[in-house]
């Protein structure tokens, strides 16, 4: 294994361990169709593989994870049973997700066969499930894995999804009665990036426009001293699309430097938790403000939201967020899971990865989300394995040709 970045040897088998848990979640956490599930339990008891939602993004980060988990260093299962498992999700992603011009569900019920929530055709979690079959049949080198992403990929009309709009922006969605959502993804950061690359890459009659480019925006804030884009999100909207595209070497049309933005953003978030802790009790001993599970309101609703630093900081800190933000802050993440694993309280980490807690409310999370264990999957890879998942993306020939029409400049 690669020792590029100055790990010791304990710090390396501890980042190992933590990623071999999470790539667990994706072996165990497959429907007999071949989805991955949301959400499962971290703690007691599992939840049946037939019941309970599966996630179209979590199924793509999910194709990456299988085909990682057949190679060095983790050899969890051949690269057979790999190959058949990602073909089974393909399968699936084709023939059974209902599909609006190529776009697929956010979430999908198992028992039901129905898709659920309230944008019930996601632009953004389509754009994972595409981008994840890409990458895992690049990666795989499988012939019938590559006719099987290229299908799902060729089939999205990505101009019908701009709603008609002259921006060229992708929409949010469709609800169920098949009405465009009212928001487009209207920033430039890591979570939106990954759809318009792929979106730029398509055949010429379904691609979309390069003007579109020039709509989206920065949106400077600032946080903690700290001034940079997006500063209003938490830590999910700057690492996980930067986990495909190589941003520190890339710079998308009006040079907004995403990489150093992301690498900002983290150290923020820190300073963010540790200016709060006189307030939280939770911020004296852990960080990680990010998109996720939290105690919900007074009466215990809206557990699952975008939490960010700011009003909507509620001393809920976000572990496995942190691990994703590993090479932007090793030292900073390694102290917070090192106090993790010394609480003294309930148990913090779980069979798949570590709680979302807070201290204040008394409050330990009891599930692991499919796509947080993702970007860990992704992010460790990328820190342990020179980058091995940011080279496999920027080798697929759309990529490449996204990356082309749109401009991109190397630095």
């Amino acid at each position: 294994m690669s020792n590029v970045r100055g790990l010791n040897a304990v710090d390396r088998m501890f980042l190992m361990t933590i990623q071999q848990q999470s790539l667990r979640y994706f072996l165990e956490n497959q429907s007999p169709d071949g989805l991955i599930l949301d959400r499962q339990a971290n703690f007691g008891p599992l939840r049946p593989l037939t019941q309970g939602w599966c996630s179209t993004a979590a199924t793509g980060m999910g194709l990456i994870a299988l085909a990682l988990a057949s190679r060095e260093p983790y050899h969890l299962i051949s690269q057979c049973e790999a190959v058949g498992r990602i073909r089974l999700a393909l399968h699936a992603s084709l023939e059974k997700l209902p599909e609006d011009h190529g776009m697929m569900p956010h979430f999908y019920e198992t028992d039901t066969n129905t898709p659920q929530g309230r944008d019930t055709f996601s632009t953004v979690d389509s754009a994972w499930l595409i981008g994840g079959a890409l990458w895992a049949a690049g990666f795989l080198k499988d012939g019938k894995l590559e006719r099987l992403a290229s299908q799902l990929y060729e089939r999205v009309d990505w101009l019908h999804w701009t709603g008609g709009r002259e921006s060229g922006l992708l929409n949010h969605g469709k609800n169920l009665n098949g009405k465009f959502l009212r928001n487009a993804w209207d920033r430039l950061n890591g979570e939106t990036i990954l759809m318009y690359v792929l979106g730029a890459g398509a055949k010429e009659d379904r691609a979309l426009p390069q003007s579109c480019w020039k709509a989206l925006k920065p949106f400077y804030g600032e946080v903690a001293g700290l001034r940079f884009n997006n500063a209003d999100l938490g830590l999910f909207a700057f690492g996980y699309g930067l986990d495909l595209l190589d941003m520190a070497r890339w710079l998308p049309p009006g040079g907004v430097d995403l990489a150093a933005e992301a690498r900002i953003a983290v150290k923020a978030n820190y300073l963010f938790c540790r200016e709060k802790a006189a307030r939280f009790a939770t911020y004296s001993y852990f960080w990680g403000v990010s998109d996720g599970d939290g105690p919900g309101d007074r009466n215990g609703k809206r557990p699952y939201r975008r939490y960010a630093p700011g009003r909507s900081a509620d001393g809920t800190a976000h572990l496995n967020a942190t691990v994703a933000a590993i090479a932007n802050a090793p030292e900073e993440v390694l102290e917070n899971l090192a106090r993790a694993d010394r609480h003294s309280g309930q148990a913090l980490r779980g069979r798949y990865g570590y709680a979302n807690l807070n201290l204040d409310r008394e409050w330990v999370g009891g599930d692991a989300v499919g796509i947080d264990a993702g970007a860990i999957v992704m992010a460790l890879d990328n820190y342990l394995m020179d980058d091995r998942v940011r080279q496999t993306f920027h080798s697929l020939p759309s990529v490449a040709l996204g990356m082309s029409r749109v401009g991109f400049t190397s630095q």
